[in-house]
């Protein structure tokens, strides 16, 4: 017992130095410094995702480097075949289509879509934490069926069943994502400006945050080092990881759910959890026994990640619908921070690094009460703002 003690004593201080390190690698060469993660611009679609993608591929963008940016962007992301005349391409963001129609096949924001003279278009769907809205795939082709559907996620993942309904993945619409596709886009773009410095520097700033939202930004070194360090200690490092999730579920049951019940109870709520991480679409879930409509939900809409706060409907809204005065109530009362969909009449993506758990920084404000603190002050945000509704 004792060798095997040592054993798991001695990686794990292993593994620490190494990661104090490379933080101290990573602090002397600037990698943890981000404009955009400064401005806290790495959740907004709109504002920055959309702006920014959609600011490289114009071909009259202020990066003056007329089409290149788009023709790498054809090259990797379309699939149809459309011929698209590059140099006269107008690029839109938050494309108006028109009011979306009673049974919501037809109409919507498109979030990028680019035309050419000869009407050959590109529809770009970028989802960084928002979820799928009925129909919205459906939607986007209705309104141009020719033109290459892009879906573009944090991961690649497949859009909800709701979202597309017969529509055939790599067919009518294909999924692409940031982890991977995106930043190839990216560096090869960064490379036909390497000459030019500020442009340069903005798309690496902009790579390195991308990097950050998929948990890619360890030093390539350090995880060839770290990989040859488990593999000399293979089998404490599997007893090490089988060991990790039983630890982190007794935290969260143990400890931070019972004292967030205890925080809902003060606060006259009742509450109740089915997180599990094995599965999308599990959270907390938060009410007064006098709601009729909605609760108050902390929702991971990818397994441990991608947590959203807000009012969530108490029913399925396509069967038993809210009324249609409450949602408007509920996002007249918000701020430009928080959003609707079909389930979510108001909600928004929480603030790193509290709706991330499958990183250390959200399990570490697990353990020393912050995360407790956020979603308390988030609880009494949606309290306050709705204090004079009927839910």
């Amino acid at each position: 017992m004792t060798i095997e003690y040592n054993s798991f004593k001695g990686l794990l201080h292993q593994v620490s130095s190494l990661n104090a390190h490379y933080q101290k690698i990573n602090s002397l060469t600037g990698e943890n410094f981000n404009i955009f993660r400064i401005f806290k611009l790495e959740a907004s679609e709109v504002r920055l995702h959309s702006a920014f993608l959609a600011a490289l591929l114009d071909p009259n963008g202020s990066h003056g480097q007329q089409d290149t940016f788009l023709k790498l962007f054809i090259k990797q992301f379309c699939f149809k075949q459309n011929v698209i005349d590059t140099t006269g391409c107008k690029v839109e963001v938050e494309k108006h289509a028109g009011f979306i129609s009673e049974d919501r096949t037809e109409g919507g924001r498109i979030d990028i879509i680019i035309s050419d003279k000869s009407g050959h278009q590109i529809i770009i769907e970028n989802k960084i934490y928002a979820g799928d809205q009925q129909h919205q795939l459906q939607r986007y082709y209705n309104h141009s069926p020719n033109a290459d559907l892009v879906y573009l996620t944090l991961d690649g993942r497949l859009p909800h069943e709701d979202s597309f309904g017969e529509l055939l993945v790599d067919t009518h619409f294909k999924c692409y994502s940031y982890k991977s596709d995106i930043l190839d886009w990216l560096e090869a773009c960064r490379k036909e400006v390497a000459i030019y410095p500020v442009v340069r520097e903005s798309i690496t700033q902009y790579i390195n945050l991308i990097k950050h939202l998929t948990n890619q930004t360890i030093n390539h070194t350090m995880q060839e080092e770290l990989s040859q360090l488990l593999l000399s200690n293979l089998e404490a490092s599997f007893t090490i990881s089988n060991s990790l999730d039983q630890t982190l579920d007794i935290l969260l049951k143990d400890d931070f759910i019972p004292k967030l019940q205890g925080v809902c109870k003060d606060l006259g709520l009742k509450c109740t959890s089915n997180i599990d991480f094995n599965r999308n679409y599990t959270g907390v879930w938060i009410w007064k026994e006098d709601w009729q409509y909605v609760n108050i939900g902390f929702q991971f809409w990818s397994s441990d990640k991608e947590m959203v706060y807000g009012f969530v409907c108490k029913n399925d809204p396509n069967k038993q619908p809210i009324p249609t005065q409450l949602r408007s109530e509920l996002i007249t009362v918000a701020n430009r921070l928080l959003r609707q969909n079909t389930w979510w009449p108001l909600h928004g993506k929480m603030d790193e690094p509290f709706g991330n758990w499958q990183k250390y920084q959200a399990w570490k404000a697990i353990q020393d009460g912050s995360m407790l603190l956020h979603i308390k002050d988030k609880i009494i945000y949606l309290l306050e703002i709705t204090k004079h509704l009927t839910l």
